[in-house]
């Protein structure tokens, strides 16, 4: 799609000469003359400031007397001459929450009433055409024809000069769309799923500009920091940034929360009479306590709010605003606490999981009457599992209104690993959803159907291990990569997610055709993201991580070296404040630790730490990967452990691994994670103390995760091997003192060595076969505890089995040397 904007202008006139448009949404039938401009163009007649915010999101607006002096700085820089300021763009960038959009709705009324603005346009994800870039130009230039009259029959005469500017296959232009224009505001760019159409449209502005310098135009846009935007918009001397975080003021918190609680005083009997007898509520300190609990995020103030004074919305909650400040005070701080927090509430009705599975993943916005027709179940059953989460979802007075929610970060709370608690029915059911949705898509949207149902498959395989669900994921990736042939300019994200995918059936499977086929995959996704390509750091990333695990099978420096390599240059695309840099950091810290596991160089473990250290501090809690940073760096910490014997290394690993179990508690489908690290980490530290106490704890530890790691399920192995290794630490440490420590007796011991044996019988059995590189480990695990047990019980049959097993390895040793 070739992107023109305001082609043909000078600096003191634009030439209304190019209308165009991609979009599969026009239709003429009949003669041009008879139809009106707007019918012509087809706007979007939600998307403007004007919109009706109850019924199309977001609904946000500055309070009186708040966020007045960023509003002001912003009109200040709109109304000032492009001749001394030529940053004709403004980026006003913030977190999730900081009042972006509410900034975005009073500065496009303050310009219009000062007769200088020139068109809206506030995106919102999920809301249909309003998440995609196709129908933006359209909206805008009809915009344009009402704020300026005079243009309307410039861009009338343009579009019936050349009807065919309006078909699919046209390109986006804003030419012809600006006649004099003050101001255009483009509030949510992060929320347009289009990113490389809004990649396109930032290129081909920043062009124009520099083209048109003295053109009095000026954009305002607000956003999420994200990659597609960031990298294109920092780069250039024409965009002014401003960074909202710096503007989230304490006085203006608390200015929003005066006017809240006074207004709702006024309204309340309850509040009034208790006033009357206690003096004012709340006191300074509960104030100051709530304004320090909500930080500087005006969404988080909103909801928690809504919650003092409106409660549940339920009919039979019984407590009051009085009652009710005080739990918010206990709310966690941040959305994705409240959010927990709120959706707990209706976790136990029936069909909650499919209801709110539906909202995350519907394009468009169904009222409870779609719904219910959906999922095959009555409006009531819906309305009754949302009657209590309106907190954070907007729920209409009819049926037949669309359901959405107070802000887009729910969805994405939704769609994160860490948010639903999925067990394996409920990722089965969303993934039957997904099925449904890519039988319904147009051709054109078919390969990014595939791949979110392959996304959801991958999640799956990580709960439940069977391998046939990876296998599927799988094929939808090379279903969708030959939906995408050479020369197909997205050919890169299908490569990327088949690589990820055989990146990760490696780790069950074992087979190296399956990891040199994903590293095949992934190099030729990243020949095709050259140096300047927005996208290059995900393949960058994904072969990084696969080339570490080539090298676990390899041991070849080389590929480690490589993937180093790789994750040096994804984290160089994606520096501090970038979103992702974690993701980088995390990756880079994983090679550099696996790398010395090889090398035995302090310099490569001691980069290990500090890398992970740094991932950890973007990601405060309740960040949803705050757990992957947590588990990362203790074992980095763990390693470093090992030749620094420095307790305190064994400690901090330890404690970060319990941070990261209290964050996925049961049951959650990734809890096993942090069992199995926190295990080993015991394990470790039971080799310095050799305190009974560590060891059993580690002990209890690798069952738990086994025991959430069933057959066959691609981390098994790993608790298999950890039960071994810890039972025969134990065993071994109460024969040397020659008593039971805190085990009481030795009656004990014959039960843990039976586990022992018969758990790595099963990994010899089905996961170390003969020639996997850990195969001969596990043979002397299991010589040494069926010893073991023969020296506590004089069973002769284990003794005899010492015997098979040594001849077994003679046999092995000879048939491998032949």
């Amino acid at each position: 799609m070739e992107f023109r904007i305001l082609e043909g202008s000078n600096n003191e006139q634009v030439d209304l000469r190019v209308v165009t448009v991609g979009g599969d949404y026009h239709h003429y039938n009949g003669p041009l003359e008879e139809k009106s401009l707007s019918e012509l163009l087809q706007p979007i007649t939600d998307a403007s400031h004007t919109r009706d915010r109850k019924r199309s999101p977001p609904d946000s607006a500055c309070l009186p007397g708040t966020r007045k002096e960023v509003v002001k700085w912003i009109v200040i820089w709109v109304s000032s001459s492009v001749l001394l300021r030529r940053q004709h763009i403004l980026w006003l960038y913030g977190y999730a929450g900081c009042g972006k959009s509410a900034i975005a709705q009073e500065v496009s009324e303050r310009v219009q009433s000062g007769g200088r603005l020139l068109a809206t346009f506030f995106f919102f994800r999920g809301a249909g055409d309003r998440s995609k870039i196709a129908r933006l130009p359209n909206t805008l230039a009809s915009h344009m024809a009402i704020s300026l009259p005079e243009t309307a029959p410039f861009i009338e005469a343009a579009v019936k000069a050349e009807p065919g500017l309006l078909l699919v296959d046209s390109c986006f232009s804003l030419g012809a769309r600006l006649q004099r224009p003050h101001l255009i505001i483009i509030d949510g760019l992060d929320e347009c799923d289009d990113k490389e159409g809004v990649q396109e449209f930032i290129t081909a502005t920043l062009k124009f500009f520099d083209q048109n310098p003295s053109l009095p135009l000026r954009i305002l846009i607000t956003s999420r920091v994200e990659q597609h935007i960031h990298s294109h918009l920092v780069t250039s001397g024409g965009v002014r940034l401003k960074d909202l975080g710096d503007h989230c003021t304490r006085r203006d918190i608390q200015k929003f929360m005066s006017t809240v609680f006074d207004a709702e005083t006024k309204a309340n009997l309850v509040i009034q009479a208790h006033i009357r007898q206690n003096g004012s509520w709340p006191g300074k300190v509960d104030s100051d306590r709530l304004v320090d609990h909500i930080g500087g995020s005006f969404i988080f103030a909103s909801t928690l709010f809504k919650f003092i004074f409106q409660g549940t919305g339920s009919p039979n909650e019984k407590l009051t605003p009085l009652d009710r400040f005080p739990l918010a005070l206990n709310i966690d701080p941040g959305l994705d606490g409240l959010y927990s927090q709120t959706l707990a509430r209706s976790a136990h009705l029936p069909y909650f999981t499919d209801i709110i599975s539906t909202l995350a993943l519907i394009a468009k916005p169904l009222p409870i009457s779609g719904i219910a027709e959906l999922l095959d179940i009555q409006a009531s059953a819906v309305a009754h599992v949302l009657v209590d989460l309106q907190a954070i979802v907007q729920v209409p007075g009819t049926d037949d209104a669309p359901v959405t929610f107070y802000h887009t970060s729910l969805r994405d709370f939704l769609t994160t690993e860490t948010a639903m608690h999925f067990t394996s029915d409920n990722m089965k059911k969303v993934i039957q959803l997904e099925r449904e949705k890519v039988e319904l898509l147009p051709g054109d949207d078919m390969p990014q159907g595939l791949h979110n149902l392959a996304v959801t498959l991958k999640s799956l395989y990580d709960y439940d291990g069977v391998t046939s669900t990876i296998e599927e994921a799988i094929s939808m990736h090379r279903e969708a990569l030959g939906l995408r042939p050479h020369p197909h300019p997205d050919r890169h994200h299908p490569l990327n997610g088949l690589g990820s995918a055989l990146d990760s059936l490696f780790e069950h499977s074992q087979r190296v055709a399956d990891i040199e086929e994903a590293v095949s995959m992934l190099r030729e996704a990243l020949s095709l993201c050259p140096r300047s390509h927005p996208y290059r750091h995900y393949p960058l990333d994904s072969l990084g991580h696969a080339l570490c695990s080539l090298f676990q099978d390899s041991q070849r420096v080389a590929d480690i070296e490589e993937a180093i390599s790789m994750l040096r240059e994804a984290l160089s695309l994606r520096p501090h404040p970038h979103p992702d840099c974690h993701y980088s950091l995390g990756g880079l810290g994983v090679a550099l630790n696996s790398l010395f596991e090889s090398s035995r160089r302090v310099a490569d473990i001691e980069e290990a730490v500090s890398m992970h250290r740094e991932a950890l501090s973007p990601c405060p809690h309740p960040h949803p990967y705050r757990h992957k940073s947590l588990n990362n760096l203790g074992s980095a910490l763990k390693s470093r452990f090992q030749y620094s014997r420095h307790v305190a290394d064994i400690e901090e690993a330890i404690s970060m691994h319990r941070e990261a179990l209290s964050l996925h508690p049961h049951p959650h489908p990734y809890r096993h994670y942090s069992m199995g690290h926190l295990g080993n980490a015991l394990d470790s530290l039971f080799e310095h103390s050799q305190c009974v106490a560590d060891i059993e704890e580690a002990i209890s530890m690798h069952c738990e995760a086994l025991s959430l790691r069933p057959r066959p399920h691609p981390y098994r192995h790993f608790s298999l091997d950890g039960i071994g290794d810890a039972v025969k630490s134990l065993v071994e440490h109460s024969r040397r003192v020659a008593s039971l420590g805190s085990r009481g007796d030795e009656s004990q011991l014959p039960a843990d060595l039976d586990e022992a044996i018969t758990l790595t019988r099963e990994l010899l059995a089905e996961h170390y076969l003969e020639g996997h590189k850990k195969h001969d480990m596990a043979l002397d695990k299991l010589e040494s505890l069926l010893q073991l047990r023969f020296e506590v019980t004089g069973n002769q049959g284990d003794l005899d089995d010492v015997e098979t097993l040594k001849g077994q390895r003679e046999n092995e040793s000879i048939v491998s040397d032949a």
